[in-house]
């Protein structure tokens, strides 16, 4: 298996990861003593637990190898050796974080779960695309390009952090996260905007686009929506990995 599928199907575990740890967080409540209680039904809930268990493990799988083939190959693909860091770092967290995830317990072992799975998504697609664009060297991204990259990481943990709070009665979070998307929102909106005009561009610049107007009619309609429907959150949610994917299609394959 070479890196370039590593990447692909990193993303596809990595992304399949997000939604199944969303899920189960969505429709979780907690009783008047504090325990947890899931509003899916018991055979959903044990099959959603075990897709992200066999997902977790085949990507752990895809880092170790994907990190020997990089170290053999370098020299020749220099452009993958970031990438594949950020691949191995992000899975050693959330190994090493997953034992306390259970009973969502921690709120920052819950943000720090989405935020690191979201970079690990990234970092697989982006392994993907550069080397799919052939470029010859790694490529060193501009200030504003990064930090809109780490505001949408961070934009996406507020997410989870308004998630988290709200289960247990606290909603404050919810417009710091609002407030968060529109920062986001005007920073990304500008690099779509930037490539607008690059044919080769043309299909992931309408995927972003699309899915950033997306994104601002669920989060608009989560703040107005009486009680928050799961499936709303849920949908909201998935979609910020794909607007993830599609920030680093623009940029990674942008020399």
């Amino acid at each position: 298996m070479g890196l370039h599928a590593i990447g692909s199907i990193g993303a596809v575990l990595a992304f399949t990861i997000l939604g199944a740890s969303i899920l189960l967080r969505l429709t979780t409540t907690f009783a008047t003593d504090g325990a947890t209680l899931s509003l899916l039904p018991s055979a959903i809930e044990d099959a959603t637990r075990l897709v992200h268990r066999l997902a977790a493990a085949g990507l752990g799988v895809l880092a170790l190898v994907a990190a020997v083939l990089c170290v053999m190959q370098r020299s020749r693909l220099p452009q993958a050796v970031k990438p594949v860091a950020w691949m191995v770092a992000c899975t050693v967290l959330l190994a090493v974080i997953g034992p306390l995830t259970p009973g969502y317990r921690y709120h920052t072992v819950t943000i720090t779960n989405v935020m690191a799975g979201t970079v690990l998504l990234m970092a697989c697609w982006w392994l993907r695309v550069a080397l799919v664009s052939a470029l010859p060297k790694a490529k060193s991204m501009q200030p504003m390009v990064r930090g809109t990259m780490v505001l949408l990481v961070v934009h996406v943990g507020l997410g989870a952090a308004a998630s988290a709070f709200a289960a247990r009665g606290t909603h404050w979070v919810s417009f710091v996260h609002s407030g968060s998307a529109m920062l986001t929102l005007m920073l990304v909106g500008s690099i779509v905007w930037d490539r607008r005009g690059v044919d080769r561009l043309r299909i992931p610049v309408l995927f972003t686009a699309g899915l950033l107007v997306f994104q601002l009619v669920l989060g608009v309609s989560a703040l107005w929506a009486d009680g928050r429907p799961v499936w709303l959150g849920f949908v909201h949610a998935m979609l910020s990995p794909l607007l993830a994917a599609g920030l680093v299609t623009i940029v990674a394959s942008d020399d």
